[in-house]
């Protein structure tokens, strides 16, 4: 698969904030559904990191054009610069998706083809993050000689995935924060090996286990604080102090009517703050999974006729489905 010939166009907005120093690149692959919570991330990096010169790199597979202006607001408003790459979406039709896992998750693999040899190191993160502290010390660290920084995942299912993964080195990391070495990741081939897998293998977590895979005994692991999982279905799950970027990824998500976690005012403090303010909240369930997701929560509420209404549309949905 020929990833050099994925971008159908590109459009640049704004400018650098200093010109005088190096600028932090930071990457994010998504679709039309993810644009906002981006543009959230986007707004939390910019607040925390105002000594830096940020540029985004924006890999979409579909986006709104309304959304395209809220990202030239973004940029001009903020003094960064943006590109946006509109990416083919056919060239991964033949890809394994989920429910909660579309074909934007593969633009990861276009980043390192596309951003070499003009930038050396890139940041890419996935959309339902948030920052809340300074990226400096994150770009000194030094790689000593691996292909990309990652962390750790977290949860109980770790260790028992891994042994079907068949990892030698004993860690498993969560992908939604990688600190690559773009000439290293492209020396070793890493997107195009990721595909080729992909392509032959079934896996859980899609492109995140052939990564791990790929990276096994070639990745540094790094502090929890630069991919801290703030699981928002487990009602006593904290952001700690410590924590630069905060990870919601669980199948739950901030902007969901439906989730009542506490810590996602965090995500709410910065999306009042960002060109998408006036976005609502997703407020009807798209899917019987999120009907069901929507049941539980008004249960938890002791709003029960709404529960069952929602349980109800819930299993006439999955049985629609399923037929």
């Amino acid at each position: 698969m020929n990833l050099n010939h994925a971008v159908k166009k590109q459009e640049t907005f704004g400018v650098l904030k200093y010109e005088d120093k190096q600028p932090i690149h930071i990457a994010f692959g998504v679709d039309a559904n993810f644009i906002r919570p981006m543009g959230v991330a986007m707004t939390s990096l910019l607040d925390n990191n105002q000594q830096h010169s940020l540029v985004f790199h924006v890999f979409a597979n579909s986006i709104e054009l309304v959304d395209i202006e809220r990202l030239n607001e973004l940029a001009q408003t903020e003094n960064v610069l943006i590109h946006l790459y509109h990416i083919n979406p056919v060239i991964f039709e033949s890809m394994q998706t989920t429910w909660n896992y579309t074909a934007a998750t593969y633009n990861r693999f276009i980043v390192a083809k596309l951003l070499y040899p003009s930038i050396d190191k890139v940041i890419y993160m996935d959309a339902d993050m948030v920052c809340k502290g300074d990226l400096a010390e994150l770009i000194q660290l030094d790689f000593s000689d691996k292909i990309a920084m990652v962390v750790a995942d977290q949860g109980k299912f770790v260790a028992n995935h891994m042994k079907t993964l068949d990892l030698k080195y004993g860690q498993y990391f969560n992908a939604g924060m990688l600190y690559i070495d773009l000439k290293a990741w492209n020396e070793n081939q890493i997107s195009e090996q990721a595909m080729d897998l992909l392509a032959k293998r079934k896996f859980f977590l899609l492109d995140q286990d052939a990564l791990n895979i790929l990276l096994d005994g070639r990745a540094k692991f790094i502090e929890r604080k630069w991919n801290e999982i703030c699981n928002m279905e487990k009602k006593y799950s904290r952001i700690s102090e410590e924590a630069v970027i905060v990870h919601f990824a669980s199948r739950n998500k901030p902007w969901h009517i439906w989730c009542m976690h506490k810590e996602k005012e965090l995500f709410i403090r910065y999306a009042k703050a960002s060109p998408w303010c006036d976005v609502p909240f997703f407020s009807v369930p798209r899917s019987y999974k999120e009907m069901k997701m929507m049941g539980a929560a008004m249960l938890k509420q002791g709003q029960y006729g709404k529960a069952l209404s929602w349980y109800w549309k819930y299993w006439q949905a999955k049985r629609v489905e399923k037929e």
